[in-house]
């Protein structure tokens, strides 16, 4: 095994240096090095002991997870083909799920992606030609993935659980099942369909998600195992992208989620809980079918803090979009200044509206001095942010306003309102989430006479 622990030394983890050692490497000492995953496999990506159902590898973003998948899946067939025919047992040849996000997600990382299935095939090599050694080859019209020794991998989608409506299954590999569209419908289709075989099984590599329920549930059961951690437990990471991560998000909600691999709760009484956060999740807005922007700006109360900016539309049918989160930080005040009136025309603004608390007629001059040239109106809070944000959420529970894409930073920001309280993080202070909450006032609820706005 020295070979194998050689290629994985400090001096030959990039994929260049990996890549010469195993084109150097003979038919035999390829199979070895395929078969000896757990030589080199670091800690969460090996399978554990035991008699599960399921093995949930739960971890933060790049921690490894694909590769364990795919690893996972070529033991499974190896398994079988070392039985004599690719079979999980009584000669049937064995069938495999690989469920994605979507179909495209299937075939892009499961499939082609570079841990993927045919990328550890690759590595291996042909061997000594022996069916359990030659690779897999992948057949985009039928959505399969075939093995010489008779074993198949179909793909499957989580936004269409009605395809796995009828498919008996020995094994399936479920990855990101927290971004599903339709998670629980999809887990309880694959469920019963998962009973080929004695000892039929299901590994989910995923980074977790707030308030993901089915999550939740497959962890609580009985025969469900987890592995994982934190992104940083993965040795082949850059050290430079690490450090910025971590800097950036390693003390919010949104670091401990997609690094630190935790499964966060919603806080009790938030205002956006995860599941309203995702059914309010929509497409890109065409700017044709805005017949207004607002930019949504709460100033930094110092030179080093953060400046919320965010662009909202309202459409011809009265729907209100979240279009982008152009916050800035550590700018002067010209320079956040600059960074609106960048905004608003990038965005086709009608109007800027802006907290004054922080410095009242200066915001206004600031921002004219950069270069706006739009009416600018100033607002004064007079209640707390989360009881300020309490009808903007209201329009997102009666579907009046959606996010136009995905914002993780202003999203953690939400969630961490609290009804009838304060706000419970990430940071001191929810600048984007207060930018977003002035910029909904002033399309949909100003007109009204919004509460906790008053215009100087």
């Amino acid at each position: 095994m020295n070979f194998i622990r050689e290629i994985f030394a400090a001096r030959l983890r990039t994929a260049e240096k990996r890549a010469r050692v195993l084109g150097g490497l003979n038919d035999g000492e390829r199979d070895v090095w395929q078969s000896a995953w757990r030589e080199w496999a670091h800690a969460g990506q090996v399978p554990p002991p035991g008699d599960w159902r399921t093995w949930v590898l739960m971890a933060g973003r790049g921690f490894g997870k694909t590769r364990a998948g795919a690893q996972w899946v070529a033991a499974m067939v190896r398994a079988a083909a070392a039985a004599g025919d690719g079979a999980a047992g009584a000669g049937e040849p064995l069938r495999i799920a690989l469920v994605a996000a979507t179909a495209d997600e299937a075939r892009r990382i499961m499939v082609e992606g570079r841990s993927g299935i045919l990328a550890i095939a690759a590595e291996a090599g042909a061997g000594a030609g022996r069916d359990v050694q030659a690779r897999p080859r992948f057949e985009p019209s039928r959505q399969r993935v075939i093995w010489p020794c008779g074993a198949e991998a179909a793909l499957f989608s989580g936004a269409n659980p009605e395809a796995l409506r009828g498919p008996e299954h020995h094994y399936a590999w479920c990855d990101e099942l927290a971004k599903w569209r339709h998670p629980e419908e999809t887990w309880d289709m694959l469920q019963l369909g998962l009973r080929a075989g004695e000892r039929p099984r299901a590994l989910v590599t995923t980074t977790p998600r707030e308030g993901s329920a089915v999550l939740t549930r497959i962890l609580a059961m009985a025969d469900t195992v987890k592995t994982g951690g934190a992104s940083g437990v993965n040795p082949h990471l850059p050290d430079a992208w690490l450090a910025a991560v971590t800097a950036e998000y390693g003390d919010t909600r949104l670091g401990r989620q997609e690094l630190g691999g935790e499964l966060i709760a919603d806080l009790r009484g938030t205002l956006w809980p995860a599941a309203l956060i995702e059914a309010s999740r929509g497409a890109a807005v065409e700017p044709a079918a805005l017949v207004r922007v607002v930019i949504g700006v709460d100033p930094p109360a110092s030179a080093a803090g953060v400046c919320g900016i965010v662009a909202c539309g309202l459409d011809g049918r009265g729907i209100g979009h979240v279009l982008a989160d152009e916050t800035v930080e550590g700018r002067s005040p010209d320079g956040w200044a600059r960074a609106v009136a960048a905004a608003a025309e990038r965005h086709g603004a009608d109007r800027v509206i802006a907290e004054g608390n922080q410095g009242g007629d200066m915001v206004r001059s600031v921002l004219a001095s950069a270069g706006l040239r739009m009416a600018v109106t100033l607002v004064s809070a007079t209640r707390s942010k989360a009881a300020r944000a309490e009808p903007a959420a209201g329009l997102f529970e009666a579907g009046r306003a959606r996010f136009a894409g995905r914002f993780p930073v202003l999203e953690a920001q939400l969630a961490g309102l609290i009804a009838g309280g304060g706000y419970e993080g990430p940071g001191r202070s929810p600048d984007r989430a207060d930018a977003m909450v002035w910029a909904l006032h002033a399309l949909m609820l100003a007109p009204g006479g919004a509460p906790s706005v008053r215009v100087p």
